[in-house]
């Protein structure tokens, strides 16, 4: 309706123009003027109608401030010119956010003493309170352990949400500047074998070189809204075929590539509000029953959405480059198990039972 009273405007000011030359004194300048008028209107109609159909600009507006803050400057620590030489690398990442986590970081840091004893474990804070954090160091040995408080009030809003897991990327980021290779998994994840045999892989002989990541059974069009994939000016049509990859357990180092090209691009969608959280996108209520499979199934994996497009992107969207594959019919089962709320209760309240036995941590 806005754009049908716009043409009318113009319209009646053109007619108004040649109204008023027609009834001016020189007749044979009227006429010229009458032309030039026309054509000036008619542009005017034509660069609308242009703009009408042209979508906005799709842009990652992450603010120079923050990036410089997670590490992406002239100064960046790149791997592996810029190592922290306290620790074995890669450092284990993990993070608590909520009432409840410490729980939740204890029977972690359990399970991960256990497989891997000689590794550093870095526990990232975005809002237990002091007492909270205590409970989590009394688990804790002073020289494998650290808790590093990382705010996230100084990042736009939509960071803290934890739909979207915004924060995400930020603290592996924050992480790979700190230690130069991370090995980043969720609280409720636990290893059920020792990870050593990928862990102390020379990268030079990685899938990846610098990324190793775990495939889903779900086309990466299939989870992600299509509005994301603008921002980073590519089409739905390039992921049909590429297997998703989960953003809870991911190996990786800040070499040169990697940082350029995807943390870089990672971060950015992930301080862009539209790009992160596109309008009308869920997490729920997923129609995997769609024919093809690879179509949209209404559900949208927010951060591990935008990850899987700049992998795409930067290993021409062939998804082997990258991802663990075993012999096993499920590629994360060797390695990974993920645990309910129960049983990470029943984990802590072994640990405060003194048990060693419970099946849970192992």
């Amino acid at each position: 309706m806005k754009t049908k009273n716009v043409f009318l405007l113009i319209i009646l000011l053109a007619l108004t123009s040649s109204l008023f030359v027609i009834f001016s004194r020189n007749q044979q300048a009227s006429i010229q003027t009458i032309v030039s008028e026309t054509h000036k209107h008619l542009n005017k109609l034509k660069q609308l109608k242009e703009n009408l159909n042209q979508p906005d600009e799709k842009r990652l507006l992450a603010s120079e401030k923050h990036l410089f803050h997670l590490g992406f400057g002239k100064n960046s620590h790149i791997y592996p010119s810029s190592l922290w030489t306290n620790t074995s690398v890669p450092a284990v990442v993990t993070y608590v956010k909520s009432h409840g986590h410490e729980k939740y970081a204890i029977a972690f840091l359990r399970n991960v003493q256990h497989f891997l004893p000689n590794s550093t474990v870095l526990i990232y804070n975005l809002g237990l309170n002091q007492e909270k954090i205590q409970t989590i160091l009394n688990h804790c040995d002073n020289s494998r352990c650290m808790v590093l408080t990382f705010s996230l009030e100084s990042f736009p809003s939509h960071v803290s949400d934890d739909v979207s897991h915004a924060y995400r990327p930020l603290i592996i980021q924050d992480a790979l500047n700190r230690v130069g290779g991370v090995f980043f998994l969720e609280c409720n994840i636990r290893l059920t074998k020792s990870p050593k045999s990928f862990l102390k892989m020379p990268i030079s002989s990685q899938k990846g070189h610098g990324i190793i990541a775990w495939a889903t059974r779900q086309a990466t069009s299939s989870l992600t809204h299509p509005n994301m994939f603008g921002y980073f000016h590519t089409t739905t049509e390039n992921f049909l075929f590429q297997s998703m990859v989960e953003a809870n357990k991911l190996l990786i180092y800040n070499t040169a590539d990697i940082h350029n090209n995807i943390m870089l691009p990672w971060v950015q969608c992930a301080l862009t509000e539209e790009c992160i959280f596109p309008i009308g996108a869920q997490s729920s209520g997923c129609h995997f029953n769609k024919k093809p499979q690879y179509r949209y199934s209404g559900c949208h994996r927010y951060d591990a959405s935008a990850l899987n497009i700049v992998l795409g992107l930067q290993f021409d969207f062939k998804d082997d480059l990258y991802t663990y594959h075993s012999n096993n019919q499920s590629p994360d089962e060797a390695f990974f198990k993920t645990v309910s709320d129960t049983d990470i209760l029943n984990e802590f309240n072994a640990l405060e039972d003194n048990s060693t036995t419970l099946s849970g941590f192992r």
